[in-house]
C-alpha cells in the first residue's frame, strides 16, 4: 500500500490522468443510467406500444401489471379483431356493431330543420344533444352509423347477429335541411325520410 502511495506521489502527471479518467468514466456511467431511465419513461408514453390493447383491465398475475388483450366481445358489442365494415368517420379503421337495437324507434331530429353547425357535420358528426337517435347511441357509448356503414351492416347482417328485423334504420347522414338517410332491412334499399319520422336505431363504435 505504501509503495502504491509513493508511486502516485512521485508521478503527479499520471495521478492527474488517472483522476481525469475516473471523472470521465463516472460521467459516462451517469449519462448511461440517465438515458436508460429516460427510455423506460418514454416507453410508458409511447402509445404505439399499446396499439393492440384496450386501456381498461390489467393482469396482475405473478406480480406483473399489463394491459388486457384487445377485445370487445363483451356481450354488448359484436366484433372481432378483424371486423367487416370500414369506418367512414375516421374514429377508427373499422366499426363494431351493438348486438341489439336501442329500445323503441327514434326520431332523427324533433323538427324538420337543418342540423346545427358545427356539431352536425357531413355523415353525422352531430354531438347528440337534441337528436333522439344519436342521443340513444351516445348514451350507449357509441354513435349512429353513416349511410355507407349502415349499408355494410345490412350486407353483413348475418355476421352481426342477424337480429335486425325488416324495419328501417336511421343512418347519421343528413340528406338535406329536412331529410336524413334511412336503410330498410327488408331488402337493403335506402332512401331519405323526414327527420321527425321514427325508425329503429343500431349503434356502432369506431374500432
Amino acid at each position: 500500500m505504501k509503495k502504491i502511495k509513493a508511486y502516485w506521489q512521485k508521478n503527479p502527471k499520471k495521478r492527474k490522468l488517472m483522476m481525469f479518467g475516473v471523472v470521465v468514466v463516472g460521467m459516462a456511467l451517469s449519462f448511461g443510467l440517465y438515458a436508460l431511465a429516460q427510455s423506460f419513461i418514454d416507453s410508458f408514453l409511447d402509445t404505439t406500444r399499446i396499439a393492440n390493447t384496450w386501456n381498461v383491465n390489467v393482469d396482475t398475475g405473478a406480480g406483473e401489471i399489463k394491459l388486457a388483450d384487445k377485445t370487445c366481445d363483451d356481450g354488448v358489442w359484436f366484433c372481432s379483431l378483424s371486423t367487416t365494415c370500414t369506418n367512414s368517420l375516421g374514429d377508427g379503421t373499422n366499426i363494431i356493431v351493438k348486438r341489439v337495437n336501442e329500445t323503441g324507434s327514434k326520431q332523427w331530429k324533433p323538427t324538420n330543420t337543418s342540423c346545427d353547425k358545427p356539431n352536425c357535420a357531413t355523415d353525422g358528426g352531430q354531438d347528440g344533444d337534441g337528436y333522439p337517435a344519436q342521443d340513444a347511441c351516445k348514451m350507449a357509448g357509441g354513435r349512429l352509423p353513416t349511410i355507407s356503414e349502415l349499408q355494410c351492416i345490412y350486407a353483413n347482417r348475418t355476421i352481426f347477429g342477424n337480429n335486425f328485423g325488416t324495419s328501417g334504420y336511421w343512418s347519421a347522414t343528413e340528406n338535406s335541411t329536412t331529410y336524413a338517410r334511412v336503410v330498410y332491412f327488408d331488402d337493403g334499399s335506402s332512401s331519405s325520410s323526414g327527420k321527425t319520422n321514427s325508425f329503429s336505431v343500431r349503434c356502432v363504435r369506431g374500432w
